[in-house]
């Protein structure tokens, strides 16, 4: 057989990577539930009707995936093959094609479970997706998920409740394995000279962007759109001349580095100062900033991200709003607990649910008074949210990608702590959108060169 005449790409790298930021694999557009779907089964759940809810995904049933793994691996090789790209890049683009190949079998596993009924090969989905899913976002530490429940399940141990609240706690113990335990578990947090440090970064860092927002006391989509598109015109300049801000239908203020442009939900409520302080460090002051600096480098993964960088992502936004403030609080605890009840104690979204909202008015209750019908409705409806989150998609296994609000944080600080003090080290973690404390990443970081 006449082997195939091998023809170079007529494309540049940089035109064949804008190409594959279009088969962007978009796990938390695709696993949300079609509307009337979700409206239903929450409602029946909610009125223990059903066991757990059974969700229709039609954004997953309508992926081609055999297409869109093809268009992916075409793309990558395009660019892999390219003459011109660097050799010492190789390797980046050759994992970010990776990373989206993973990324798109995993919603396909997804789908497949969904609509799988013989027993045996469900049970082989599952394991593929797990073992997929703990691939690309980890898995919750046992021991720190213990020490996070146990601290919960403590501090309502210790109060002294009455009526309703003794029968919520109750339930609880017959839901959740509990031994009361004196015994503290020590988790980390940085030195109050890390924090101090990172406060006069912070503030240095974020001074004139800060500047720009008023002393209103709540700020509309507009008005937070107007700050946005001032703070990126002034003080970014020509660097982010391609940059703009847009009001649309979203579900989050969200920064969507390959179009270069941040997103407001049109239908966002009214945002108070200090909050909105916080997204102008978390949104642009991270998200947007270390995207630009990316963009001025000569490897545009440093843009968008490079693989494995998405726990020091999320993890630095929170981390420079604590800075800024000067307090360092654990992020992320509740995602956490939620994985940690459905992997390691195995429970249902039902048991979750039930555990979760009794934990939420129990860590509120006070001695002698009843826990209104009010809160438990309340604390029903944020639990219901809560497990939805996790286990969006199929359902039943939880997706371990919010995990990065704990774990990045955590890294995110024990990275700053050991560079305490050096302004200098300081500076690869905004260089682009990598995880400076990855020695990998650092390499990588230390070859680029700014364009």
């Amino acid at each position: 057989m006449a082997q195939e005449k091998y023809t170079e790409p007529t494309k540049s790298v940089a035109e064949s990577f804008k190409e594959i930021l279009e088969d962007e694999p978009k796990l938390v557009t695709n696993y949300v539930p079609e509307k009337q779907s979700a409206i239903s089964q929450k409602n029946a759940f909610l009125a223990g009707e059903i066991r757990n809810p059974d969700h229709i995904y039609d954004k997953l049933d309508a992926i081609d995936f055999d297409q869109a793994a093809r268009h992916i691996q075409q793309v990558g090789d395009d660019i892999l093959k390219n003459p011109d790209l660097d050799p010492k890049h190789r390797s980046v683009y050759e994992q970010f094609v990776t990373g989206y190949l993973s990324k798109t079998h995993l919603m396909e596993l997804a789908r497949d479970y969904k609509h799988e009924t013989d027993a045996d090969k469900k049970a082989a989905i599952k394991g593929a997706y797990m073992g997929l899913n703990i691939e690309l976002y980890g898995k919750p530490d046992e021991t720190t998920y213990r020490s996070l429940l146990q601290e919960k399940l403590d501090r309502i141990d210790q109060k002294q409740l009455s009526g309703n609240a003794l029968t919520i706690r109750d339930e609880l113990a017959s839901i959740l394995d509990y031994t009361p335990s004196s015994e503290k578990r020590e988790r980390f947090a940085p030195s109050s000279d890390t924090v101090v440090w990172m406060h006069t970064v912070a503030e240095s860092l974020y001074g004139n962007m800060l500047s720009h927002v008023p002393d209103n006391e709540t700020f509309s989509p507009e008005e937070v759109q107007t700050i946005f598109s001032e703070i990126i015109e002034q003080e970014f300049g020509e660097a982010a001349a391609e940059w703009h801000v847009d009001i649309e239908p979203a579900k989050s203020i969200n920064v969507k580095t390959a179009e270069k442009r941040i997103v407001i939900p049109e239908d966002r409520a009214t945002i108070s100062q200090a909050a909105l302080k916080g997204l102008v460090v978390h949104e642009i002051g991270v998200h947007m900033l270390r995207s630009v600096n990316g963009y001025e480098t000569d490897l545009m993964p440093l843009a968008t991200g490079l693989n494995d960088y998405y726990d020091s992502e999320e993890g630095l936004g929170v981390v420079m709003e604590q800075a800024l403030s000067g307090k360092f609080k654990e992020s992320g605890t509740e995602p956490y607990l939620t994985a940690g009840l459905a992997y390691y104690d195995k429970k249902d979204f039902r048991d979750t649910f039930e555990a979760k909202w009794r934990l939420t008015v129990l860590a509120s209750a006070t001695p002698d008074t009843e826990i209104t019908e009010e809160a438990i409705a309340k604390a029903k409806n944020t639990a219901y949210s809560s497990v939805m989150r996790s286990m969006r998609g199929t359902d039943e296994l939880p997706w371990f990608k919010d995990l990065a609000y704990y774990n990045g944080v955590m890294s995110v600080w024990q990275h700053l702590e050991s560079i305490k003090g050096d302004d200098l080290k300081f500076t690869f973690v905004l260089m682009g959108k990598a995880d400076s404390a990855n020695k990998e990443h650092e390499r990588i970081l230390l070859e680029t060169r700014t364009v």
